[in-house]
């Protein structure tokens, strides 16, 4: 790989070669994810002190949820379906019910909550994302995280957001771009309730057995491809319903 094919890489993803890929990623998607998580604890002022000390505080809760997924791929699962409920699982056990609050009407409250499953989905789903992102950019530095994505890819999820939820209910009720299953068929799936069962808030999905029905159907309704690859190539399509 020459140095200008590095330099384009580095560009347009952030990533570096003197980084460790798993890292990359996990930290990438836990940004993705973070922003929709009201922590307890919030700085009493705007000083960069007060904000490194949260941050400090936050820290073995982010490296521990870091460590669960990193530790997912130490053997290749025969059923990528259980190990996706495993690991979403073992991240919303580590956030427990002591370090978040709730949040309604974009204030924060005094009520206890739990990582919730769109949260987890949306870390796992988006660090599977890039992780096969590297895979194909034969950057990968690990033998277990190669060898779980090239088994698994064609199974990994669509990470669930507004964009795309939406996008699928819009389609789905199009005379023209309907959703066909490979034999033609129409399918029973209707995305349009899943539109009005999860709605925008992605994060407040807590149904885990609701979202593996819609991956499931989804998985259907594009079975001419992978869920990943379907995805990338209609996010940025998903976005004109918010323009």
């Amino acid at each position: 790989m020459d140095n200008k094919f590095n330099a384009d890489i580095s560009f347009w993803t952030g990533f570096y070669n003197d980084e460790d890929c798993f890292s990359w990623a996990s930290n990438k998607a836990y940004l993705d994810m973070n922003r929709t998580m009201t922590f307890k604890q919030t700085p009493k002022n705007d000083s960069q002190k007060e904000k490194n000390r949260i941050a400090a505080l936050r820290k073995p809760w982010r490296d521990a949820g870091t460590k669960a997924i990193k530790d997912g791929f130490k053997s290749v699962p025969t059923d990528f379906t259980v190990w996706h409920k495993s690991i979403c699982e073992k991240l919303i056990e580590i956030y427990g019910t002591d370090k978040l609050v709730k949040k309604e009407n974009n204030k924060r409250t005094e009520q206890p909550a739990k990582l919730t499953y769109g949260q987890a989905q949306k870390w796992l789903n988006m660090t599977l994302k890039y992780l096969w992102l590297l895979d194909r950019l034969e950057l990968i530095d690990d033998v277990n995280i190669s060898l779980f994505i090239r088994t698994h890819a064609k199974s990994f999820h669509v990470p669930l957001d507004s964009y795309i939820l939406r996008y699928v209910a819009k389609q789905d009720k199009s005379k023209n771009d309907k959703f066909a299953s490979s034999n033609n068929n129409e399918l029973e799936a209707d995305f349009n309730v899943y539109w009005e069962l999860f709605g925008s808030a992605w994060s407040h999905i807590d149904k885990a057995d609701e979202y593996y029905k819609y991956q499931k159907k989804l998985a259907e309704a594009v079975a001419n491809t992978s869920p990943l690859e379907w995805e990338l190539i209609h996010w940025h399509k998903a976005l004109k319903y918010y323009e």
